[in-house]
């Protein structure tokens, strides 16, 4: 909800105010704590109130928050000018903000009192479940779980390990939500399926994919993590990828697959090797699947009946056994309203799992009942806009954020986390653990069968997570009907970009200057995402002094070229992702939380040497490239040194670099990742 993103962001930033070393006055700081006080209540009224009976004051508060904070920061920018005449103008300024401020929000305080207590009604006499509230605490912690299709799966085990010698394509079909990378992911998993093939690899296909992300996927399941295989041109790694599989008996998942162009694209990478190996394909449209398979290897994926409806629900909501009698009855009406479609059913009973009353069971039942004549897409898409209005405040933002991300794209979880805490979307500053928070919220979404789990880290830990791109439809739907978002699917030639979106993300090649877009002269913009099919090479070197205001500059797969100059002057940036030069001025970015250099050519990669001032850089919490150079800290009295406090992860660092002094100025890392060659490791100076 763009609401509450807007009202946390607010305290974040007065927080920030509160604590800065910069010249603000006396007055200011205080003025900032206490504004961070009083916005602070309206999370407490985003937290308990109606969504419904609120939007309107909603709205208001989201503009007022926004309002605000795009004020404080034009004129924090002013007081971190050099020029002290402009520091006690711009000081000035925000103490006339800050106290109009106070005055608005204290209004807004008094307006949502009065309607709050308008609209409270009494729960005295409403049946509840008892218990803790934590679905968690509840519901199975498997995710994915495959209920019902025995008999499917019988069917389907036994073509995978089937006599035919032949290189089998097995499709599986149906519309979207009802089951089919679930049932895929299942035989990919079985045990007896998994005992039979010498390699199994997975590929998730889309509509807008990407040949070379899915020929290194596929190398890394066959052959493992090869930084060597990341630097070939694309004809060479469908080369390796075939000498792979040579010989090999393989199972390979081609999921979420749109045309027969694609499966045209990618057929030619699995040899006939005459050994039984099989490709298991999902897909939503037949044509492709008759075009893939025999139609004895065509089986259509049926919609759940009754008990295996039931079975599911109470899968997700709560025990069997748990289930008082009332609130039975209703799950019953529920789930048939659902009409044995899997995906609405888990996403209502994720949102029916943290509802303790009768009264909210009821009323969750009564919205899905409304829906029951529609058709099957448009019903799945009411039910899905049922629960995202559900959702708790604080979770509604980070819900929507996965709408800045491809579609059917693998979300790293360490990189979701650290976007939520740039963005500011959630509740804690200056205390407590920030990731440990984040990745609270995101079980959350987890548990409420809004986000699928994809791959686990060796320790167990989620590392790679997705969402149904029914539910990204969703997140796009809402965030744009909240000015929240700009997604551009096209070409960015000749793109206007609509006014105040927060966050601006493009899913394509540029063809000509970024710069070309049409941008408001002074863009409030928070973030802006390059998330390109294939890396490109462009110039940034004009325009984005526009965005003086932004926290997340994400430009995965560019390249910018002498960006120094202008860099340094997006002072409130909290992370910055890309391929770029002209290093030297990166400490000014004294707000940078996280610094990765990702360079688009790994056949020339580019030796860093990161500038002294880079222990100057008290708010970095993590610094990532592939290699780079750092000189030890400076002492600060005696002999101790300079510590970078808040820095959690550190990945690249020279051997070179690692001496005694360095060690005591990154202590407080809790991972460390040190690269060079072998050679590199003796020549080191011994900490």
């Amino acid at each position: 909800m763009a609401v509450y993103a807007a009202v946390t962001s607010l305290m974040g930033t007065m927080h920030l105010i509160s604590q800065s070393s910069l010249d603000f006055q006396e007055s200011n700081k205080e003025c900032s704590k206490s504004l961070h006080e009083k916005v602070g209540s309206l999370l407490e009224f985003l937290d308990n109130s109606d969504n419904e009976l609120m939007k309107d004051l909603q709205k208001k508060v989201k503009d007022l928050a926004n309002e605000i904070e795009d004020e404080v920061e034009s004129q924090v920018l002013q007081i971190m000018e050099k020029d002290e005449h402009i520091q006690t103008e711009a000081n000035e300024r925000l103490r006339k903000i800050l106290e109009q401020a106070i005055e608005d929000i204290d209004s807004v305080n008094e307006e949502l009192r009065k309607q709050r207590n308008k609209n409270n009604n009494s729960l005295s006499g409403n049946c509840s479940l008892g218990g803790p509230t934590s679905p968690r605490s509840r519901v199975s912690t498997l995710e994915n779980d495959m209920v019902g299709h025995s008999d499917e799966q019988a069917r389907v085990r036994g073509e995978l390990i089937g006599h035919s010698s032949l290189l089998e394509v097995i499709s599986i079909t149906g519309m979207g939500g009802i089951g089919k990378s679930t049932f895929a992911k299942t035989m990919f998993s079985d045990p007896s399926v998994m005992g039979f093939f010498d390699v199994r690899g997975w590929i998730t296909v889309s509509k807008d994919y990407s040949l070379r992300k899915m020929l290194l996927s596929l190398l890394q399941d066959a052959i493992g993590v090869n930084e060597v295989l990341d630097k070939k041109p694309d004809d060479e790694l469908a080369d390796c990828l075939q000498k792979c599989l040579k010989g090999r008996r393989y199972l390979i998942v081609v999921d979420d697959i749109w045309s027969t162009k694609a499966w045209e694209d990618i057929r030619q990478w699995f040899p006939e090797n005459n050994n039984r190996s099989r490709i298991l394909l999902t897909t939503r449209i037949m044509e492709v699947a008759r075009d893939a398979s025999y139609p004895k290897n065509l089986f259509p994926m049926r919609f759940l009946d009754p008990e295996e409806s039931w079975n599911l629900f109470c899968q997700k909501a709560i025990s069997k056994n748990d289930c008082p009698t009332e609130f039975e009855s209703v799950g019953k009406v529920v789930v048939e309203n659902c009409k044995g479609l899997p995906l609405m059913i888990s996403v209502v009973a994720g949102s029916l799992s943290s509802k303790r009353m009768l009264d909210e069971w009821n009323e969750v039942a009564q919205s899905v009942s409304s829906l029951v004549n529609l058709d099957d897409y448009q019903r799945c898409s009411g039910v899905l806009a049922l629960s995202y209005n559900h959702l708790p405040s604080h979770l509604k933002a980070c819900f929507l954020y996965f709408g800045v991300f491809k579609k059917a794209s693998e979300i790293s979880i360490e990189n979701l986390i650290r976007l939520w805490i740039a963005e500011g979307l959630f509740k804690l500053w200056g205390i407590g653990d920030l990731e440990k928070e984040a990745c609270s919220l995101l079980h959350d979404l987890i548990d409420r069968s809004l986000i699928v789990v994809c791959k686990h880290s060796l320790d167990g830990k989620i590392k790679t997570c997705r969402i149904h791109d029914l539910l990204h439809d969703l997140c796009l739907r809402e965030s744009v009907s909240e000015s929240l978002l700009y997604v551009s699917n096209t070409s960015i030639s000749g793109t206007n970009v609509p006014q105040h979106r927060r966050w601006v993300s493009f899913h394509q090649e540029p063809v000509l200057n970024f710069f070309s877009l049409t941008f408001p002269t002074y863009c409030k913009t928070r973030s802006l995402h390059f998330l390109a099919v294939k890396p490109y090479r462009t110039t940034f070197e004009l325009g984005l002094d526009r965005f003086k205001l932004l926290r997340v500059l994400d430009l995965l797969g560019s390249n910018l070229i002498h960006l120094s100059n202008v860099l340094a002057n997006l002072v409130s940036l909290r992370y910055l992702r890309g391929d770029f030069s002209g290093y030297p001025l990166i400490y000014k970015l004294r707000n940078l939380q996280f610094l990765s250099f990702c360079p688009v050519n790994k056949l020339l990669p580019i030796e860093i040497h990161l500038p002294d001032g880079t222990w100057k850089m008290s708010q970095l919490r993590h610094l990532h490239s592939s290699s780079f150079y750092l000189c030890s800290p400076p002492k600060i009295s005696g002999n101790k040194y300079r510590v970078l406090e808040n820095l959690q992860s550190v990945h690249g660092l020279r051997p070179v670099c690692c001496t005694k002094e360095m060690f005591e100025g990154i202590k407080k890392v809790k991972k460390l990742g040190i690269c060079g060659k072998s050679k590199h490791f003796y020549d080191a100076p011994h900490a």
